[in-house]
């Protein structure tokens, strides 16, 4: 667990942030550039010194201004990982690898074993080559891959995706999800792609302006009016929890199953019956009625009630509703709010294209693991 209670103060901008990560979980410290992420993650690391206050790793004490305590990288047992992999030039990927591995402690537990993480990340091939020779996603594997196996209690990724093309970011999407599964580690990611967080996070921390604004697990955070930092980006909308409940008897689509009764009709999900999935549903997606709809070529009516309502900067309001016992938004216009008679209490029935919500597109659904 991260107990993190500190502030500093760089030039004219002051970070000073208070938020508690869970153990054993990736949590993405999510906002806009210059929101004080990197910041944040330098603190952690020990690369900056708090002016102010304590950071605790798993119930130790790595920095606590008042007694002036301040542990080196290294001593935190931290390994980071940078947008741009920062690899050694003059050293081959085996020996960028090996690396952290010679530099341990005397005695210390090698938790993930050489070829377990050469496997998991497809990089046994690139061992006898040089970064000058890699690709920009070849470089940021084999960077995750040398953090690994400094065998850390904790990894930091600082935006590792950000200098990648949108091929590359799903690639290494891809392995950094495979990797969480694999190897039992604490993870702090930093990004201000949403995109990123829905896939990675197991919670999040919200940042803007140096602040704390919000902090949970994506789905609580998501689909809420109070959360402006989400609520106010154009791809807002909602993390429903959900189970796959069965298949269409065409094999077209699946049903997913979430809150009291609720179902969900999405491109069909070739994993077994009663696996986790999290579907992403954009705000402006969905649609609202105020009686039950027919003769529509939409599949998913589902019950709600309105929560709040809220005006966007982009003259839309956004309509909070409670679906089957989960947040889901709906983004409509002024005078469709004014029609409908919208108001706190007021049941509606959401509507939600089944392709609106397929995977390809957009990554939306999103299997637990």
């Amino acid at each position: 667990m991260i107990e993190f209670d500190a502030g500093i103060a760089r030039d004219a901008f002051r970070v000073d942030a208070r938020f508690t990560a869970p153990a054993a979980a990736t949590t993405a410290l999510f906002g806009a550039s210059g929101a004080g992420k990197s910041t944040l993650l330098a603190l952690l690391a020990g690369a900056l010194r708090p002016d102010r206050g304590r950071i605790t790793i798993d119930g130790e004490p790595v920095a606590d201004a008042a007694t002036g305590r301040h542990l080196p990288l290294e001593q935190r047992r931290i390994a980071w990982v940078f947008q741009d992999g920062r690899l050694f030039p003059h050293l081959s990927v085996a020996q960028n690898l090996d690396y952290g591995l010679k530099r341990l402690p005397r005695g210390t537990a090698q938790r993930f074993a050489r070829e377990h993480v050469l496997e998991v990340l497809d990089i046994g091939a690139l061992l006898g080559r040089w970064p000058r020779d890699l690709s920009g996603g070849e470089r940021q594997r084999v960077a995750i891959g040398r953090a690994l196996l400094a065998q850390p209690r904790l990894l930091l990724l600082d935006e590792p995706l950000a200098s990648l093309d949108a091929p590359r970011r799903l690639e290494i999407l891809g392995f950094l999800e495979r990797a969480r599964r694999e190897f039992p580690l604490p993870m702090v990611y930093v990004t201000h792609s949403l995109a990123e967080v829905l896939r990675i996070a197991d919670y999040m921390v919200l940042l803007e302006r140096g602040q704390v604004v919000g902090q949970g697990t994506p789905a609580a955070l998501a689909g809420r009016l109070d959360t402006p930092l989400l609520a106010a980006r154009g791809d807002a909308g909602a993390l429903l929890q959900t189970r796959l409940a069965g298949q269409e008897p065409d094999g077209s689509a699946s049903w997913l199953e979430f809150g009291t009764q609720g179902r969900l009709l999405v491109p069909r999900l070739a994993v077994p019956t009663g696996t986790a999935v999290r579907a992403y549903v954009l705000a402006s997606e969905v649609m609202l009625a105020t009686e039950q709809p027919r003769g529509l070529s939409v599949r998913n009516v589902l019950p709600a009630t309105v929560r709040r309502i809220a005006a966007r900067a982009d003259a839309t309001e956004l309509v909070e509703l409670d679906c089957c016992g989960q947040p889901l938004l709906a983004a409509v216009s002024r005078g469709a709010v004014l029609e409908l008679r919208l108001e706190p209490g007021r049941e509606v029935f959401a509507l939600v294209k089944t392709v609106a919500i397929d995977a390809p597109a957009g990554g939306r659904l999103l299997l637990e693991h």
